[in-house]
């Protein structure tokens, strides 16, 4: 840090003092022309009084060839600054699709640029990346950058924002990252022997929003000029299209300004044919400064509406004002973003604020949504939309819901309240043709959406059900569970609105069943004919079923005088069914049922056989648990449930049996699993292994365990032993040559179920280093005493070596791979060696956790034998 302080201060010296040169910032913005040809407008800021003007550039195309493009006239001078935004503009014909990188290297930077080294030396170059591909759809255009850096200023230990005002003309997404500027050959400077990030060198915190282009400086902390460099990035339909390169320069200077402060305004959405009009007051802490307000964004631009901005400049306070009569075509699906600026006048360092505001527009809602039922139909009409460009409307339903949404500033509104997309048409009316059932009531909304796919905001809503002109099935009832003698109570109501001027009689019904929930149906009943609609029977017994095994589905069919009236919807009995767990049992039921039930009841029966069920339990959705029971032990369900129509005049509430299910809880359930230890002695080649008992914390039934091990790290770890007692949690494992390993143990619960936990974590240990010496003299001469060669003992945790021993004049004599080596001094022909010195090569490969490491090394033997 302190050389970092020393090199900052050796440049505040020359800063100010050094006349600059030339190029403070640029860049290279484009236009599509036809075809492959582009206009390309690059502009630069450079220092008026600087000797290195340029009239012209040369442009490297990307593609091979260069031009040279003139300056345009006349220049835009800022005189109070010493400095000129100068614009170039020419026009290239590429060869076809690719990507182009379009670059302009001007060899003169300022110089004493802080986060720069030796910056007067090195090139300025600015870049942007054309990409011409037939799969982005419409021929690209840059992006326009509003507010040319030219000059930027920043106060010493003040907060500094600045936004580059960018916007797309074709509507592309942008993004925005800071990135190393470029030097020679248009390459990113070296970091950070040449080049750093302003901050890093400043002081302070520098950072830029990637959505909104925002670049705020927190509080530099040393005076001089920095540059910078900002990526601007095209994103179309998610994919990358082009990006154009800011390169700027910024002066940190002391002063005592403050920037204006622009009181926050909240983003908000509008109807297509709504005048907006929306004030931005922007107020200055330094009494006396006067503030100008304006803003900038591609709403002020682009399109054939543009909206307007009411600038304003006053002392202290300033407001200005947007406003914007959307029509149709401007509404979408994103945001519309405003950038509003407000910058004081102070004649040293001026300061601005920046505010980023967001307006959407949407397409207003469909008007005086209707519904008629006809017959099993419901008609939906409306008004057509007030915007021209629809391309179709989208038709919701729900049942029995009458939520309105309050705003519609988020796609999938109606989806959010619980609605479902039942179809689409381009006219003004939808005939609802899918099942409905007698009895609800069901509600619709309408949207239109655009050419580009915007939906409106929600209609109202309105609600209507089918007329009582057909039988409504309410009951399926399991009375008796067998599977053979099985009963079912099946009940309907009489259609209450029948026109019975039209059908006249005598009635009669036709109940139809299919065992389970789809199939061939079989004809149950056939009631006998009556005159009157009220008096035939409503209600069947259905008998000899096996409702233990299966449910049941029924239909029902009117006819007056042997004519079909109509028929039903279908309706099933409730099917329960038992998942055993460890003391519990999980119950969970199938039904297909027109009405909608709110409230299941669970029974179960006192003790096996008594036939008394007990209400142990209510829930509102399908599954329940019942808990705390004992695992072998017999326990017997039924369910009732408890529903209704959502319209009136049928039975209300609709209450069904299940058949009743027997079950016996099992333990399925794993106990959860130990916590493993380790430790190790390398001089008694032990590991010793501890772990925790599960039945301490989670569990309440291990018997055992199994340990697992391998002998590397990262092979498999298979069994290696169990233990038969919960209270065996302690292990030594010895008499292998090694304490490297890794381990895990399992929990397993009572022998008649055997169920293993999850492997406990994963514990390993390593080897010490490995002990191998070898002597340098041994006498093999028959006394009894060093007759044979070998390592000094004890050796540790060496799994082999390759031992070769040589002659001085360098012939193998002698070669193991035995640890323990027991040389006799014999030579590889038999023969006894020569007393002298004999010279050793040798390879240990030494057991590590991670495998078998090996170890190299050379010393020589001298032999010496009184035999000879």
């Amino acid at each position: 840090m302190r050389l970092k302080i020393t090199y900052l201060i050796i440049f505040l010296f020359t800063a100010f003092g050094a006349g600059a040169t030339h190029n403070r910032s640029g860049s290279i913005t484009y236009r599509h022309i036809s075809g492959y040809t582009y206009e390309f407008t690059i502009t630069t800021c450079t220092k008026t009084s600087s000797d290195a003007d340029r009239p012209e550039l040369q442009v490297s195309w990307g593609d091979g060839s260069m031009d040279t493009i003139p300056r345009q006239t006349p220049i835009d001078f800022i005189q109070a600054y010493d400095v000129q935004i100068n614009t170039y503009i020419g026009s290239h014909t590429f060869t076809g699709p690719s990507s182009y990188i379009i670059s302009v290297e001007d060899p003169n930077r300022n110089s004493n640029i802080l986060n720069i080294t030796n910056s007067v030396d090195k090139v300025f170059c600015i870049q942007t990346e054309l990409v011409i591909s037939p799969f982005i759809g419409t021929p690209n255009n840059s992006l326009v950058i509003e507010d040319c850096p030219c000059p930027e200023f920043a106060c010493l230990n003040k907060l500094y924002c600045y936004n580059l005002s960018a916007y797309d003309p074709d509507g592309d997404s942008l993004s925005y990252s800071l990135v190393p500027c470029r030097g020679e050959d248009c390459l990113e400077m070296i970091m950070p022997e040449i080049y750093e990030y302003p901050d890093a060198v400043g002081g302070g915190t520098m950072t830029i929003d990637p959505i909104t282009g925002t670049l705020c400086w927190d509080s530099p902390q040393f005076q001089g000029e920095y540059n910078l460099a900002i990526k601007i990035t095209e994103w179309r339909n998610g994919f990358y299209v082009g990006s154009v390169i800011q390169d700027m320069q910024l002066t940190v200077k002391a002063c005592n300004n403050d920037p204006p402060v622009i009181k926050d305004v909240s983003d908000t959405c509008v109807f297509a044919g709504n005048q907006v009009e929306i004030d931005f007051v922007a107020a200055d802490p330094n009494a006396g400064d006067v503030v100008t307000v304006s803003a900038t964004g591609a709403i002020f631009n682009v399109g054939n509406n543009p909206a307007l901005f009411v600038d304003s400049t006053a002392a202290d306070t300033a407001v200005g004002t947007f406003m914007w009569l959307p029509n149709c075509e401007d509404a979408t699906n994103n945001y519309y973003n405003i950038i509003v600026h407000a910058v004081d006048n102070d004649p040293n360092v001026p300061l601005e604020d920046l505010s980023t505001f967001r307006i959407k527009v949407n397409i207003p809602p469909v008007q005086n949504v209707n519904v008629t039922p006809s017959g099993s139909t419901m008609v939906i009409n409306w008004n057509p939309s007030v915007c021209g460009n629809i391309d179709h409307y989208n038709i919701y339903r729900n049942t029995d819901s009458l939520t309105e949404a309050e705003n519609c500033c988020s796609n999938g509104a109606a989806e959010g309240l619980g609605y479902e997309l039942v179809g689409t048409t381009t006219d003004t009316f939808y005939i609802d043709n899918s099942p409905i059932v007698v009895g609800n009531d069901y509600c619709y909304l309408v949207t239109a959406v655009n050419s580009n796919g915007v939906e409106s905001c929600l209609s109202n809503i309105d609600c209507e059900h089918l007329n009582f002109e057909i039988p409504v099935l309410t009951h399926v009832s399991i009375n008796t569970t067998n599977p053979s003698t099985g009963t079912d109570t099946v009940k309907w109501a009489y259609p209450k609105e029948l026109d019975t001027l039209s059908f006249t009689g005598p009635y009669h019904y036709q109940l139809y069943r299919i065992q389970g929930y789809s199939g061939t149906e079989s004809l149950v009943l056939t009631t006998s004919p009556q005159t009157s609609i009220i008096n035939p029977d409503t209600t069947f017994e259905d008998s000899n079923l096996d409702t233990e095994n299966n449910p049941y589905t029924y239909r029902v069919e009117l006819y007056n005088d042997g004519i079909l009236v109509g028929s039903s919807v279908t309706a099933s009995s409730i099917y329960l069914s038992l998942t055993p767990n460890d003391n519990q049992l999980e119950l969970n039921w199938t039904e297909s049922i027109p009405w909608n039930n709110t409230s299941y009841e669970i029974y179960r029966e006192t003790f096996a056989g008594s036939g008394i069920f007990n209400l142990i339990g209510t829930t509102n959705s399908i599954g329940y648990v019942d808990t705390g029971l004992v695992n072998g032990a017999d326990y017997c369900y039924k369910i009732k449930t408890i529903g209704s129509y959502s319209s009136g005049g049928i039975v209300n509430p609709i209450e069904n049996w299940s058949q009743e299910v027997c079950g016996s809880p099992i333990d399925l359930t794993a106990p959860c699993p130990p916590e493993l230890f380790i430790d190790g002695d390398c001089d008694v080649e032990e590991t010793y292994l501890t772990w925790t008992n599960p039945n301490n914390s989670c569990a309440d039934d291990v018997m055992s365990y199994n340990l697992y091990f391998a002998a590397f790290e990262g092979d498999s770890l298979e069994f290696l032993t169990s233990f038969n007692s919960q209270f065996d949690t302690s292990f030594t494992h010895a008499d292998r040559g090694s304490i490297a390993g890794c381990y895990y143990i399992t929990a397993i619960d009572s022998a008649q179920y055997g169920n293993e936990s999850e492997p406990s974590n994963i514990a390993c240990i390593d080897n010490c280093d490995g002990v191998y010496d070898l002597p340098n003299v041994f006498t093999p001469d028959n006394s009894g005493a060093n007759d044979l060669y070998h390592p000094l003992l004890p050796y540790k945790f060496v799994d082999h070596i390759e031992l070769q021993i040589f002659s001085r004049w360098g012939d193998l004599v002698y070669e193991t791979t035995d640890p323990q080596i027991d040389w006799d001094g014999v030579n590889l022909e038999g023969k006894v060696c020569n007393d002298g010195v004999y010279f050793y090569t040798i390879t240990v490969y030494e057991i590590k956790l991670s495998g078998l490491v090996s170890r190299e090394f050379q010393g020589n033997i001298t032999i010496i034998n009184s035999q000879h």
